[in-house]
């Protein structure tokens, strides 16, 4: 009899071992297969690390974008209502452009940094990366905000 409650209590602290493990993995972003997916928004292969980037709905749904103007087109288009969607995320330029949450990320506007679709758009974790970027390619800060109007 022992043996058969240790059984079950195994079973089950298993069962909940992999749905919290399934529940924690659709809330962030997932790898970006560059060259492979395409932009959800204007269906041009998603090429370059630098630029590529993700929206996360509140379902756990991953949709690739080959620049940042194309997430804002994309929603502003009601393609995703925005209470739908649970994060987005941008590539850090300057730190293997790692894919980090777009709230707080400062932003550098310059037409030199020649993204796929012109939005010309560079995301960094830090200010400090974002003024060395900024004095090779000029340009200037946004807000996540600014992104919108």
């Amino acid at each position: 009899m022992k043996n058969i409650v240790f059984f079950y209590v195994f079973i089950l602290g298993f069962v909940l071992l992999l749905g919290v493990q399934a529940c924690g993995n659709s809330s962030g972003p997932q790898p970006i297969n560059y060259g492979k997916d395409q932009c959800a928004y204007c269906r041009m292969s998603v090429s370059d690390a630098r630029f590529g980037c993700q929206l996360v709905t509140t379902k756990g749904r991953t949709f690739n974008f080959d620049d940042v103007q194309c997430i804002v087109a994309h929603v502003k288009k009601g393609n995703i209502p925005t209470e739908d969607v649970a994060n987005y995320y941008l590539p850090d330029y300057s730190n293997d452009n790692k894919l980090l949450p777009a709230e707080g990320l400062y932003l550098l506007k310059s037409e030199s940094l020649k993204s796929p679709m012109r939005g010309d758009v560079a995301a960094f974790a830090t200010e400090a990366d974002l003024e060395e970027v900024r004095t090779v390619h000029g340009g200037h800060v946004l807000t996540w905000e600014d992104l919108w109007k």
